[in-house]
This record gives structure tokens, C-alpha cells and sequence, in this order.
């Protein structure tokens, strides 16, 4: 199994990168719904209710993603903490072996 070597601040960091994500794609959301519900008026028939089916459909995915990514960066950020944690308990560990 392949070793894998980190640090608290490079997990902050990838937490604070999906935090950007999760930021870009509740924007993006947004937009787009705001957009639809300004068309939404214009909206008759099959095409009508195709249109606000598809809209349905592209909030439930935005959703979904927007709860990975909720998780995974609270999922890093907890694995930052426990790091950090661990690490200091080791350090600690260590010098008080060492007597230092």
C-alpha cells in the first residue's frame, strides 16, 4: 500500500479549496434559477413543462453536490484537526522522552 505523507496545512488548504467550490457552484445555482424563474412565465405546454422538469432535475443534482461537498470539507477539516492533534501529542511524546 502507497504511504500517504501530509500536514494539517495542506488539508486546511484542500478544505478551504472545496469550500471555493461549494461557494462557485451555490453561485452558479443561484443564477440559473434565477434565470429560469424570470423565463418561467413564457413557459406553455409540453416544451413548458419539459423546461421546468429539466430545471427540477438540475436542482436535485446541484443539491446532491452541494452536500458532497459539504461533507468532504467538513470531512478534511476534522482530519486536520486530528492530525494536528496526534502530531503534538507525538512531538510531545518524543521530547518528553528525549528530556528536552
Amino acid at each position: 500500500m502507497a504511504q500517504m505523507n501530509t500536514d494539517a496545512a495542506v488539508l486546511a488548504k484542500e478544505a478551504t479549496n472545496f469550500d471555493r467550490i461549494y461557494e462557485e457552484l451555490t453561485t452558479v445555482i443561484a443564477k440559473v434559477e434565477s434565470t429560469a424563474n424570470s423565463l418561467s412565465g413564457g413557459w406553455h405546454g409540453q416544451a413548458g413543462h419539459a423546461a421546468q422538469g429539466a430545471l427540477q432535475r438540475f436542482h436535485e443534482a446541484g443539491s446532491k453536490q452541494i452536500r458532497a461537498l459539504t461533507e468532504i470539507s467538513n470531512k478534511i477539516h476534522a482530519a486536520g484537526g486530528r492530525y494536528s492533534s496526534a502530531d503534538d501529542e507525538h512531538a510531545g511524546s518524543l521530547a518528553s522522552a528525549m528530556n528536552f
